[in-house]
């Protein structure tokens, strides 16, 4: 066990760019543009939209950064998986101890774990700052812009909360939804080195292309395979849902509305899509043990 959380701890030592700076720059700029708003009066352009209570733009404000914050981590995680598995593979040893050289199964598990618990908590944490970001820009408003209102704290502290908990469930969903194709672009990195990020779109459209030739396309659109393949790589909330929870009067209902969008999450798919993943990492594992010199 101390092993394992010393190999996450060098995942960070070594991604940390990506997962912990980069974040920290992209909040100071936010917070930045938001205050070149107060004083470039930017903020009057919200009259247009009509007067709305101070809760309510920040619900909305809060939502769409998560929003950002979480295609950020996606993208991130892909590009990490890309090069993670490939980037030490001459080195297994935990930080800097090289005289305690670890599995290759080992190896790989950690990269997992940290692109599927470490790296995603970080991006949720700076999600949450963003919404003070948002928190202090809606106070603005109140103050600066007539016909906002300005609700109690505790009205703030309760619609945070819901966000908050709408985000991580999501969050979890969709890390354990997508969980294969990171360990898929991962196999690839070990096979390929960075040759893994075309590939990885590249196999799959050739499959689909001869699938299709050979059915002379008699199969649904695009053919059974990409067909499949873009049903499973689509996780996003139904719009008439969150279009129906956003503008409900009252604060969001999170609790309600992750419930409804878990209803139509098929965990079969998600379930086998965790056994195809750690087949995959388990496959890159001997493989590197087999092919690649340590």
């Amino acid at each position: 066990m101390k092993s394992m959380v010393a190999l996450v701890r060098r995942e960070f030592l070594e991604h940390r760019g990506a997962f912990f700076y980069a974040p920290g720059i992209i909040l100071a700029l936010m917070t930045i543009f938001m205050l070149s708003g107060v004083t470039f009066g930017r903020y009057e352009a919200i009259q247009k939209v009509g007067a709305i209570t101070g809760a309510k733009g920040f619900e909305f404000g809060f939502l769409a950064l998560s929003g950002l914050w979480m295609l950020y981590l996606l993208v991130a995680l892909f590009f990490y998986f890309a090069d993670a598995f490939s980037a030490d593979n001459r080195n297994n040893s935990m930080l800097f101890w090289k005289s305690m050289p670890q599995s290759d199964f080992k190896m790989l598990a950690s990269k997992m774990t940290a692109g599927m618990t470490l790296f995603p908590a970080l991006i949720f944490a700076a999600a949450m700052l963003s919404g003070l970001v948002v928190f202090i820009g809606t106070l603005i408003m109140v103050l600066t812009v007539p016909g906002f209102e300005l609700p109690s704290p505790m009205t703030y502290l309760g619609t945070a909360a819901n966000v908050a908990t709408f985000d991580l469930g999501y969050l979890v969903l969709a890390l354990l939804w997508y969980a294969p194709f990171f360990a898929w672009v991962g196999l690839l990195s070990t096979l390929f080195r960075r040759w893994s990020i075309p590939l990885a779109f590249l196999i799959p459209g050739l499959v689909g292309l001869a699938e299709n030739l050979v059915l002379r396309d008699t199969g649904p659109e695009a053919g059974y395979f990409l067909s499949y393949l873009r049903r499973r790589a689509d996780f996003s909330i139904d719009r008439d849902l969150l279009t129906d929870a956003l503008f409900r009067p009252g604060p969001f209902d999170a609790a309600g509305t992750l419930s409804r969008f878990a209803a139509t999450v098929d965990f079969t798919q998600l379930g086998g899509g965790l056994i195809v993943a750690a087949l995959l990492v388990y496959a890159a594992s001997e493989y590197r043990r087999r092919n690649v010199a340590t």
